[in-house]
């Protein structure tokens, strides 16, 4: 099988992480399976909404984006050591190794992490062993962006899915914290 893992810290799922995930379906070599996987501490030390809501609204999200090949692998927490950031390579290897052995897997990254990939750890290892599959901002929606404007008590609708929003609604005082 091909898997494209798609690692973000979803902080919360945006359309703009929809985007990507609909420039891996337009892909001539199509997926079998796009895993999202969410950052439980963050290799660059970015404050995150809690993990657990993290889970949740890309659960809703998947949901939303109705599709079959999309899933939610919430694995960075069972690899993370104390005070040590997950780092793609180490999350790659051990997805590898313990979840699909003989398949072939991709990295996903956009834009802000092509600046910054001389900054990950092994970053010519991880594109010797895996592809590493470089995706285009075609719609500028952060997370940060949603944030701002739920610390402004404005509504989100136009940038997350519908569940998203409503879930963000609900939890506004929680979500906006950061």
């Amino acid at each position: 099988m091909n898997i494209a893992i798609f690692g973000s810290a979803f902080n919360p799922p945006t359309l703009g992480h929809a985007d990507v995930i609909n420039q891996l379906l337009e892909l001539t070599l199509p997926f079998d399976q796009i895993s999202l996987v969410p950052s439980f501490k963050h290799a660059f030390n970015k404050k995150m909404m809690p993990y657990d809501m993290r889970l949740t609204m890309l659960d809703l999200f998947v949901s939303d984006m109705r599709n079959k090949k999309l899933s939610v692998l919430p694995i960075e927490h069972e690899i993370y050591r104390q005070d040590t950031p997950v780092y793609t390579f180490d999350l790659l290897s051990h997805i590898q190794k313990e979840l699909y052995p003989s398949d072939n897997l991709s990295f996903v990254i956009g834009p802000d992490n092509q600046q910054n990939w001389h900054k990950f750890y092994k970053s010519e290892e991880i594109a010797q062993r895996w592809d590493v599959i470089h995706v285009d901002e075609r719609i500028n929606i952060r997370s940060t962006t949603v944030r701002q404007l739920l610390n402004q008590n404005k509504s989100v609708n136009k940038f997350v899915t519908q569940s998203v929003a409503e879930y963000l609604e609900q939890n506004v005082d929680k979500a906006s914290t950061l």
